[in-house]
């Protein structure tokens, strides 16, 4: 099956320019190769095809009830908002704070992953993922944002990671999710992400949050970076049209006074002209805090 996606935007900021971006086109592979194997792939062309890149690239044996083998380039499943992250699932224009500059969003990563799922009680279950990659990789104390891609590992070791999830019948999902290995080799330094994640969804309301922090060594002591987003929505429908307002805030504390303490509140409605697109309009307020 080949398919994909499109993202237009137009953005106009205070004291910025007015502008449209063709944000994304993403064209998308995916199917049955035989038997129980399973191949995917997606390349994404940003900013009118400014930036191309591979987005994820794996095959999956699929055989066993309760565990799938995926290698290759994967997106990492840390959390929510990694996975969620395109634009026609988030429903809110643009990244929550933290999820950009703690978790480097999108991180994809080279490497071998477990995943499955265990029956946990009537419609519920117990879901896990268990990666290890190529990781993070660059400078002491850098922006961690810039240690993606990292292709083929410049470091001697490995990161590994995992998610424990919880998806109960009354419409919860629930998760904790840990990402952690040496990011610079020559200095022996680590970093290690921490997240926690929950979805409560019933009818067309959603209810939706995501923690994560980064403790980071460093030659000047370790950095705790952090940061965090709550959302809502509800899908209001009339006829054979819908329409769903939503909000969110969101947060990003680093260490010291630091121009990356922000906070912003995103407001604003989506609309679904057809089951295969949607118009969302939306005003963001931001704000630096220590600066």
């Amino acid at each position: 099956m080949v398919t994909g996606y499109g993202n237009m935007e137009f953005l106009a900021q205070q004291g910025g320019i007015r502008t449209f971006d063709a944000h994304n086109l993403n064209l998308i592979v995916i199917g049955q190769l035989r038997g129980d194997l399973f191949a995917a792939g997606e390349i994404e062309y940003e900013h009118g095809g400014e930036e191309i890149a591979l987005e994820y690239a794996y095959l999956a044996f699929t055989r066993w009830k309760h565990v799938n083998i995926v290698a290759g380039k994967f997106i990492v499943p840390f959390g929510s908002f990694n996975v969620n992250h395109p634009a026609w699932i988030n429903k809110v224009p643009g990244r929550p704070f933290g999820f950009d500059r703690v978790l480097p969003a999108t991180y994809s990563d080279i490497g071998v992953m477990l995943r499955g799922g265990l029956p946990a009680g009537y419609l519920s279950r117990v879901t896990y993922d268990v990666w290890a990659v190529n990781g993070l990789a660059g400078a002491p104390g850098g922006d961690l944002r810039g240690m993606r891609d990292n292709l083929i590992d410049v470091d001697a070791s490995k990161f590994f990671g995992g998610r424990l999830g919880y998806v109960a019948r009354v419409g919860l999902d629930v998760g904790a999710s840990i990402h952690t290995g040496k990011y610079n080799d020559s200095l022996d330094l680590n970093v290690t992400l921490f997240g926690a994640d929950a979805t409560f969804q019933r009818a067309g309301f959603e209810l939706k949050g995501e923690f994560v922090q980064a403790t980071q060594q460093a030659p000047g002591g370790d950095q705790k970076k952090k940061g965090y987003y709550a959302q809502a929505s509800y899908l209001v429908k009339h006829g054979s049209h819908e329409i769903e307002p939503t909000v969110r805030f969101s947060q990003m504390d680093f260490p010291g006074a630091s121009a990356r303490d922000l906070r912003e509140i995103s407001l604003g409605l989506s609309a679904y002209p057809s089951e295969l697109g949607a118009v969302r309009l939306f005003f963001r307020i931001n704000k630096e805090r220590s600066v």
